[in-house]
């Protein structure tokens, strides 16, 4: 007589919330059955012993706990398409109170976020987002940077926010996600291997010098300046030979220097001070777009400040004159329409330039011909193709003295040559607070060295 495999169909051993934890099978495995919020028999694998098919079960009722109701089975692929084909924020709008339609950019910057969240985690539910935010954080950690884990978790935090309201998700599931909630480190970063070193000094400090300190060798020299000064007006034939001289002459921001226009320039002084100078009213504003008209801002801190003019620079350039050529050379750009502003450093179209694209045309090859120290990089890194992480590979350049080394020329040649005390060089250079400036440019720890050697000698 054959012998039959005894069916589990007797009642269950015990409950876990909705979840039943029945004997174990002929192969000695407890079974877990339960009911999904759509009706569906749930039934999955206890393990071996009653303590694991207990926490097992535990896990399935905390999940099943987060339903709200038959819509909590709809997977994060459906629920995300039926978002972004809606189209409408789910915030209300500050003045209205009404839920306003995403703009076409909100709209596309929106689902490359939410596509890039979905990768690899299409097929989980509504109800599988769990409280403890694993699955949550480890769908906004896809990318490389911080800033877009930055963009993936507000695009997740607009769609948590959604789904609670359409009631596929409980509230305590929508707000699991809150403003200022810790970032996971991105899933994809980017590797940088330094492969050509560029031959300058150690950098060391001497001792009573803050960490700080900017030396005579952390700013260019002035046969460096002229070698780069050559090298742009061979790449920019109109103001190119003027750019470094006027940076390293005057302590101009970069984002000063290349927004001033011809009426900034007063060579013979203005009603607010006899001597030669520029107004810094503005600046580039960094985070400017073309689209929205906002490529100004006001300076650092907020204020407003006059910046010397020298006669000769410090390299022996006519800097007075060189600029008062290019004044009336803006004028002139002005009158034909190639230059509307009358933009002192214009680009090639007669606007405002890009920090990036100055640095990658034009300032990087001209110090690489002038022989400024630069290092190599080679960076791997992971690109987003719309559908999965694509591998790269690409070579970076990182200079040494970056043009902003040009304004801690400026700051040495004022406290060097210039004998500027603290104050009137803040005033100047446009620094907000005068430790900086006692610790970057005045604090070397040469007088204390010096005078403890002199006295044993």
């Amino acid at each position: 007589m054959t012998e039959t495999k005894p069916r589990n169909n007797r009642p269950p051993l015990e409950f876990v919330g909705a979840v039943r934890i029945l004997n174990p099978c002929s192969k000695g495995y407890f079974r877990l059955k339960w009911t999904e919020p759509d009706g569906k028999p749930g039934d999955t694998s206890g393990g071996k012993t009653l303590e694991t098919a207990r926490t097992r079960a535990t896990r399935e009722n905390q999940r099943l706990s987060l339903a709200v109701g038959p819509l909590a089975v709809t997977s994060l692929r459906n629920m995300v398409d039926r978002f972004i084909a809606e189209g409408t924020s789910p915030y209300p709008h500050k003045k209205t109170q009404k839920l306003e339609q995403w703009k076409p950019t909100q709209k596309e910057n929106l689902r490359k976020a939410l596509e890039r969240c979905l990768h690899n985690h299409e097929h989980y539910r509504a109800m599988d987002l769990d409280l403890d935010r694993k699955l949550v954080d480890a769908m906004r950690a896809q990318g490389g940077t911080y800033a877009v884990v930055r963009s993936n978790t507000s695009a997740l935090r607009a769609f948590l926010t959604w789904a609670g309201k359409k009631k596929y998700i409980s509230w305590r599931q929508a707000e699991m996600l809150p403003r200022g909630a810790l970032m996971p480190e991105p899933v994809f970063p980017r590797v940088s291997v330094l492969i050509e070193r560029a031959d300058s000094p150690a950098r060391l400090r001497q001792n009573g010098a803050h960490l700080s300190y900017v030396r005579e060798e952390d700013a260019p020299s002035a046969e460096q300046v002229v070698r780069l000064r050559r090298e742009m007006a061979e790449l920019v034939p109109s103001w190119g030979d003027l750019a470094p001289e006027f940076a390293a002459n005057t302590g101009a921001r970069w984002g000063e220097q290349f927004q001033l226009t011809a009426n900034d320039i007063c060579l013979e002084g203005c009603a607010d001070d006899p001597s030669a100078h520029a107004h810094v009213l503005w600046q580039v504003n960094p985070a400017g777009t073309a689209a929205a008209n906002d490529r100004r801002c006001a300076p650092k801190g907020d204020k407003s400040r006059r910046i010397p003019i020298t006669i000769e620079s410090f390299t022996g350039y006519p800097l007075r004159e060189g600029l008062r050529h290019r004044v009336e050379q803006a004028r002139g750009e002005r009158e034909a329409g190639t230059n509307p502003e009358a933009l002192i450093f214009p680009s090639a179209r007669g606007g405002l330039l890009w920090y990036t694209a100055f640095v990658a045309d034009l300032l990087l090859p001209a110090m690489e011909a002038a022989g400024w120290p630069i290092d190599v990089y080679e960076d791997t890194w992971h690109q987003w193709d719309g559908e999965k992480f694509v591998g790269r590979t690409s070579r970076r350049r990182n200079a040494r003295l970056p043009w902003h080394s040009l304004r801690h020329r400026f700051a040495r040649i004022c406290v060097d040559v210039k004998k500027l005390r603290e104050g009137v060089l803040m005033a100047v250079g446009g620094w907000e607070n005068i430790a900086t400036v006692q610790n970057r440019y005045y604090r070397s720890g040469d007088d204390a060295m010096n005078e403890g050697t002199a006295a044993f000698d």
